[in-house]
């Protein structure tokens, strides 16, 4: 049996393997019935692990069965890896909760031998099976508490499984560092099928993430590796990621090919289906299904529509069973097929099939990074829904089309804050290492920095947790329509109110505009150079802001800001004739531009989403509101500033130096009507969800905030560019402002550049003393903004009046 082992390892040589085990059971026959019963057992249960391995996993469970049958009431230790065996087995043939039921009874028998390397691995395979269950917090959860039972396995095995459950989640670059690391620890350890898997999934996240180069490789190599295992299941799949890892640059435009290649990668594609026919499903997945559908795919790019409609027909309808990714690809590829047929009420209704999965999907995520990263899954699909919507000419089909992909991931993944101490814990830790790191100042920049890193090291601890936290936030947004908005408008008094939905269509911006009367599409031009007026205008604001600048260098930063302006006026909002109320919709750049600062808007009411938010009904003020006014450290005027804003509101409560620590601010904003914090803040773009404000104690992270329910309240954040955002895979906004209006503000007043301490000392109790007056937030920062000289890069980022959550 030894011998067994070590020829599978280092030749790879099954059937000498094989011939080993049948030698092993000859010399058996030799020993007493209670010997020879134990001997056969083992050498079954051998023989199905090599026949797993190997991609026979029918034969393995027959083998796995007759192991158990025998083994009953044998030791602990050996019914565990029984179990686990035919656990690996039933998972590759699709009973995913026989493989559950296997690995938990695997984890009770190993607790039992006190064996708890196979207690975690028992229970990392559970978190495995809850993953293919769709339950992607509750599998990280299981497979969490496997590595705190077994933290130095370095057999690639625990990455190898974290780095699949991101995947699913939609968290690619965590998935890849995670991969890239698992792949040299599973090749040390001989795990030679595992490092195959690795490499295919490492092509999935390359291809996702756009590295076309990257996704033919790893796919080349998992192909070659798992047809050395004999794997050809496995092997298949490899195959059809490599046509596929060919047929996305191509279908986006980054690389040309000739009708007649194309139509080469198609029949290659149905000969791999013909292929994993024979082979059979692994994991949930057929990989005749999947060439199938790469199959329709290139003959969709090349024009064939009767070759995909008939490819597609080959398949079941909505591939139940399937993972995710395979089930909105079939979604997508049915689509595409109808919208190109001229059937557009089919092509809406793959689109709508396809979002729905998604929508349930993100439904079970409860931390707002998982949410926001789950879009990273319907890239193509939202883009074929705009494509045809584009083809239509019509605006009102653009429009609608934009908003049913945003809406699907707009809002929070939880209506609570998740109970986890540990995570509380740990981020006061992280505080407090941040406030060592500032108190140093430059004094001491090794130990600052030294600081810095570890801080960021146990944030990266906190977001792990969070990503095991599940949804409860019920049903997604329902997305507003065109003829929606339209009605809403129309009841309002003004009719000037113009509701403005960018976005970037091929390199161009193009501009729905909407009003009380009408919809039409604005084409802007070329993208390139507004990104560059907005970096220019960052830049700008930055030396205007500060003191320590040479005044000619600072009024010469003010004379460019104030040109950028005007160029960028011209450019977004004349061809718009935008002359009353304004409501920007739009993802990066244009969230970086400070839209109340444009020339044309000075006096008139501006906001500002990442989508056509509803859920705001406009009440004029009854009663009393409760107001928090704070002031961080560092903020020259800061103490004055939160004074004067207190002194406009009977009752407010004010916190300045030692008083303005993190605990009340978190408490204020769950709970109080209106918010203003003057302080310092910082948006991180590698790590959005760690945007802050500088406290007495530390930072207060975005972060802390998720799964804390705002009541509508208004937040103003007269800090330095806390308004800014990163858009991460999928198109998702992440930073402090939105997290805030995702969990329920009805109103962010935030700074998206530079904002000096004097300018918003100056600036904001003229804003409050609006909006005690009105409780209308655009208004009030229109009005504080009206006759200041200096450019101010504030924005109201906010929903539309009048759109009702139902």
């Amino acid at each position: 049996m030894g011998l067994a082992q070590a020829d599978l390892a280092c030749t790879g040589d099954l059937q000498a393997a094989l011939r080993s085990l049948d030698r092993a059971r000859g010399v058996a026959e030799l020993l007493e019935d209670e010997h020879r019963q134990r001997i056969e057992a083992v050498t079954a249960g051998q023989r199905g692990k090599f026949l797993l391995d190997a991609g026979e996993p029918m034969e393995a469970v027959r083998l796995f069965d007759r192991v158990l049958a025998v083994s009953g009431d044998g030791e602990p230790r050996d019914l565990a890896v029984a179990y686990l065996n035919r656990a690996f087995a039933l998972s590759d043939l699709g009973d995913v909760e026989g493989a559950l039921a296997d690995d938990l009874a695997a984890a009770q028998h190993a607790e039992i031998a006190d064996a708890p390397m196979l207690v975690a691995f028992a229970r990392h395979n559970a978190g495995f099976d809850l993953s293919m269950l769709g339950d992607a917090p509750a599998a990280l959860a299981e497979m969490a508490a496997a590595r705190e039972i077994a933290p130095h396995q370095d057999d690639g095995i625990p990455l190898l499984g974290r780095a699949e459950v991101l995947y699913s989640v939609g968290l690619l670059y965590e998935a890849d560092l995670l991969l890239e690391e698992a792949i040299p620890q599973l090749l040390k350890a001989g795990r030679r099928t595992d490092r195959a898997i690795a490499e295919y999934f490492r092509a999935r996240c390359s291809l996702a993430l756009r590295r076309f180069d990257d996704a033919s490789v790893f796919a080349a190599r998992a192909r070659k590796h798992f047809t050395a295992a004999g794997y050809e299941q496995w092997a298949t799949l490899a195959r059809v990621l490599e046509l596929e890892a060919a047929f996305v640059p191509v279908r986006r435009g980054a690389r040309g090919m000739t009708t007649a290649a194309i139509r080469r990668r198609a029949g290659y594609a149905l000969a791999a289906a013909g292929e994993g026919d024979a082979a059979g499903p692994v994991l949930g997945q057929h990989p005749g299904h999947a060439a199938r559908l790469v199959a329709a795919q290139w003959f969709l790019l090349a024009g064939d529509f009767d070759a995909a409609r008939n490819t597609l027909a080959e398949l079941p309808r909505r591939l139940t069973g399937a993972p995710l990714t395979m089930r909105i690809q079939n979604y997508t590829a049915r689509a595409e097929l109808a919208f190109a047929e001229g059937d557009r009420s089919g092509g809406l209704r793959a689109v709508q099939a396809g979002l729905g999965l998604l929508a349930d999907h993100r439904s079970r995520l409860g931390s707002v990074e998982s949410v926001t990263a789950a879009a990273a899954h319907g890239v193509d699909l939202t883009l074929v829904d705009l494509e045809a919507a584009v083809r239509t000419g019509r605006p009102a089909a653009l429009f609608d089309a934009l908003e049913r992909g945003r809406a699907t991931f707009a809002g929070t993944g939880r209506v609570n804050p998740p109970d986890d101490p540990k995570a509380a814990a740990l981020l006061t830790e992280a505080r407090g290492l941040l406030v060592k790191a500032r108190e140093l100042g430059t004094t001491d920049s090794k130990e600052r920095e030294r600081l810095t890193r570890r801080a960021s090291r146990i944030q990266n601890e906190v977001r792990e947790r969070s990503w095991r936290h599940a949804g409860n936030a019920g049903s997604v947004r329902r997305p507003v329509t065109v003829r929606e908005l339209g009605r809403v408008l129309a009841q309002r008094d003004d009719e000037g109110h113009v509701v403005a939905n960018f976005a970037l269509i091929e390199g161009t911006l193009r501009c729905v505009r909407v009003d009380a009367t009408s919809v039409t599409t604005v084409d802007i031009g070329p993208a390139d150079e507004v990104i560059e007026r907005v970096r220019r205008l960052t830049a700008d604001f930055a030396m205007a802001a500060n003191d320590l600048i040479p005044p000619p260098l600072r009024a010469a930063a003010t004379a460019s800001l104030e040109r950028n302006l005007k160029a960028l006026d011209a450019i977004l909002l004349a061809p718009l004739r935008a002359d009353g109320d304004l409501y920007v919709v739009a993802r990066e750049p244009l969230l970086s531009v400070p839209w109340a600062a444009l020339p044309s808007r000075s006096g008139l009411r501006t906001s500002v989403n990442s989508y056509v938010a509803r859920g705001r009904t406009h009440a004029r003020p009854t009663g009393e509101r409760k107001l928090l006014a704070a002031a961080g450290p560092g903020v020259r005027h800061g103490a004055d500033e939160a004074r004067a804003v207190g002194e406009q509101w009977p009752g407010a409560t004010v916190l300045t130096g030692k008083d303005a620590v993190t605990q009340q601010v978190r408490k204020a904003l769950a709970t109080h009507d209106v918010v203003h914090l003057a302080t310092h803040g910082q948006h991180d773009a590698d790590n959005p969800l760690f945007a802050s404000i500088d406290l007495a104690d530390g930072p207060l992270f975005a972060h802390e905030l998720d799964g804390t329910p705002l009541p509508g309240s208004v937040v103003i954040l007269s800090s330095c560019e806390v308004g800014g955002s990163t858009q991460v895979l999928g198109g998702e906004l992440l930073g402090l402002t939105s997290v805030l209006l995702r969990l329920g503000a009805r109103a962010v007043i935030a700074s998206v550049a530079k904002l000096s301490d004097e300018l918003a000392a100056r600036v904001m109790p003229r804003l409050h003393a609006h909006l005690r007056e009105t409780d209308d937030p655009e208004a009030a920062l229109a009005a504080a903004l009206t006759d200041v000289a200096q450019p101010v890069p504030l924005v109201c980022f906010s929903s539309v009046e009048g759109l009702t959550a139902g």
